[in-house]
């Protein structure tokens, strides 16, 4: 029987997941290392923050929001910057509108060195917004840092589900791929060396929808994208060539239905230490999936659960969130879509890797939802945190800082390690 204690010290929790011994078992009880963190309020109003990412913009050393405000019907582009000091963050405004007019508005966003001069440079997506008109076209830029200059990168044909950089073509700049929303497009852009992008691919395949990352799946040296429990294999020099398309799994992309069929998440990472990414899929929206994670060998997918089934899981990240040198997986259930599928509960976990791979430990970190969620750094201190928005519509987004590292997290572990003495 697996047991959750869960200890209340210094306003933080402190979870632990135990094996209970038999009456007659002897030895100590087997436990996970111990996460803890410390929750803290740090926006107090969003609206519709569905396209959001995590990055140091300011070049403070600390982790900043960037969003696009009121993604439902169209916003202006911004960004909250970290601070250390209790209370809500301050705002910034990267662009009311767009260069062309009209709003932002997307379902992903991501931020990077476009540029290549060392400082955070942030996507941006022109368009009327996914409850205002999804099958409208969108306009892809990116806004330069500092100043925020923007630039533009090309056209899509309806609104931006998934959005990720890479260097595509390993010419030592950085590429765009673009996920829609309706069209079931892939479409790739790559940066010339003038700064210029042109759109490389617009592939059109089977009942994509949401759920891309990217990584070199198969050791060649160029980097793959991965959509919808699709492969995209890069066909290397030239980039326009084609790319070979396979399947991971049919049932995250064979869904019919209204637009919550084929909505997933996806994170790629090496957890085998071979190398070569593995792939992790949650549905984002359904209930009934599992989280799973496929690892490429020989030309085949292996498949590996981690849960049975989570519903609305719309926060999937792979980070080693315990310190203990194997990845862990966060993943949380979308509140408000979950009781629209008569699911009335908004758990957020960390999955504990033991080291193999194979067993997951849940830790329970909230149960008040998760949307979009996403792990960084957020002060440099070696361990990873987490950010919270508890739901699409949801006003407050949270930080709940890992305690693993610092002085804080010394003072728990003494708790941690007098705790055990009283268990055994």
């Amino acid at each position: 029987m697996k047991i959750n204690l869960i200890v209340l010290y210094s306003c933080t929790i402190i979870i632990f997941a135990c094996d209970s011994k038999s009456e007659g078992d002897a030895g100590t009880m087997e436990k996970n290392q111990a996460l803890a963190f410390s929750e803290s309020q740090i926006i107090d109003s969003a609206s519709y923050w569905w396209a959001l990412t995590i990055a140091d913009v300011t070049g403070d050393n600390l982790s900043d929001i960037v969003f696009i405000d009121n993604n439902s019907a169209g916003g202006y582009l911004g960004y909250y910057s970290g601070q250390e000091e209790p209370g809500i963050w301050t705002l910034s405004k990267i662009a009311e509108v767009p260069r062309t007019g009209g709003t932002f508005a997307a379902g992903d966003l991501e931020t990077g060195d476009i540029d290549g001069d060392g400082d955070i440079d942030v996507l941006a997506v022109k368009h009327t917004g996914e409850w205002d008109d999804a099958g409208a076209p969108a306009e892809l830029f990116w806004y330069e840092n500092p100043g925020w200059q923007p630039h533009e990168i090309g056209d899509a044909p309806d609104a931006i589900k998934d959005l990720s950089l890479a260097d595509f073509n390993n010419d030592g700049r950085l590429d765009l791929a673009a996920l829609t929303f309706d069209e079931h497009t892939l479409n790739i852009y790559i940066q010339g060396d003038n700064g210029a992008f042109t759109q490389a691919q617009k592939i059109t395949y089977t009942n994509l929808h949401e759920g891309m990352d990217v990584g070199d799946m198969n050791g060649d040296g160029f980097i793959d994208i991965i959509a919808n429990g699709y492969y995209f294999e890069n066909p290397g020099a030239p980039i326009t060539s084609d790319w070979t398309i396979s399947s991971i799994a049919e049932k995250w992309h064979n869904q019919e239905g209204d637009w919550s069929a084929n909505g997933t998440k996806v994170f790629c990472c090496d957890i085998s230490g071979d190398g070569l990414p593995e792939v992790f899929i949650s549905h984002s929206e359904r209930d009934g999936y599992p989280i799973a994670w496929y690892q490429y060998q020989n030309g085949t997918w292996t498949e590996h659960i981690i849960t049975d089934t989570l519903p609305s899981c719309h926060t999937l990240q792979v980070y080693d969130m315990d310190l203990d040198g194997d990845m862990d997986v966060v993943a949380g259930i979308n509140w408000a879509r979950a009781i629209n599928l008569k699911i009335d509960r908004g758990d957020v976990y960390v999955f504990l890797n033991d080291g193999s791979n194979n067993v997951w430990t849940p830790m329970l970190v909230s149960d008040q939802g998760i949307y979009n969620g996403r792990v960084a750094d957020f002060e440099g201190d070696g361990d990873f945190d987490l950010f919270r928005l508890p739901n699409h519509e949801a006003k407050e987004v949270f930080l709940h800082k890992n305690a693993v590292r610092g002085a804080e997290g010394e003072d728990q572990f003494e708790v941690i390690h007098a705790l055990d003495k009283i268990i055994n």
